[in-house]
């Protein structure tokens, strides 16, 4: 089965893939446990144009970022990360993570075949303080001595700022859990975490 996890960068989509792989170990639920996040897409598309110059869908920021000039991007990337999903074996549990500002439209971009066996998750978190981790994860990286760029404020406002939650969270085709994650910690996420298992198992 498929379970994806959205929200904006820094939601906390990381933590909550861990504590719902932990506890599906503990059930003996699934064998595998593969995570296919688009960003990795993204990047490739980026570090391709700076390699050439040519700048054919995206454009350098003044504080080191890169931005999106062509929006044809985010379906493009998500049609390959479907192709990528239905290669994979019947018995494992697929985790599939992105951030958009219009999950609706987006989902379009998947296959029936995976969203009649998936349970989607929303990690409901404020555009500020999902801005506030990505600069500090990108400080903390830096320190540590990895190469790592900070998308920028420009580009997360332009993509992230406002989405489409209410909507998606109406539509009646699709097993949708919201998670509220704005708080440090996880110990508020242990709760809705278990009830995200419930679901999970009553859908396997």
């Amino acid at each position: 089965m498929y379970i994806f996890l959205l929200g904006r960068p820094g939601c906390g989509k990381s933590a909550i893939y861990r504590m719902v792989i932990d506890k599906l170990k503990q059930k003996n639920v699934g064998k595998e446990y593969p995570r296919v996040d688009d960003f990795p897409k993204l990047w490739a598309i980026f570090q391709n144009d700076e390699k050439t110059g040519e700048w054919k869908r995206c454009k350098k920021t003044p504080d080191g970022g890169y931005k999106v000039t062509d929006d044809t991007i985010w379906d493009d990337i998500l049609k390959q990360v479907n192709k990528d999903l239905l290669k994979f074996k019947s018995d494992e549990v697929i985790f599939v993570e992105f951030s958009r500002s219009n999950y609706v439209n987006a989902l379009k971009n998947f296959s029936q075949q995976i969203l009649k066996n998936s349970v989607i998750v929303y990690i409901d978190c404020s555009f500020e303080i999902c801005w506030e981790r990505n600069v500090e994860r990108h400080k903390n990286a830096i320190a540590a001595g990895t190469d790592d760029h900070l998308v920028s404020r420009e580009e997360m406002e332009k993509t992230y700022l406002y989405d489409d939650k209410d909507k998606l969270v109406q539509l009646k085709e699709y097993e949708i859990v919201v998670i509220k994650n704005e708080q440090n910690g996880y110990d508020h996420l242990k709760e809705p975490v278990e009830k995200l298992i419930e679901i999970i198992l009553n859908k396997n």
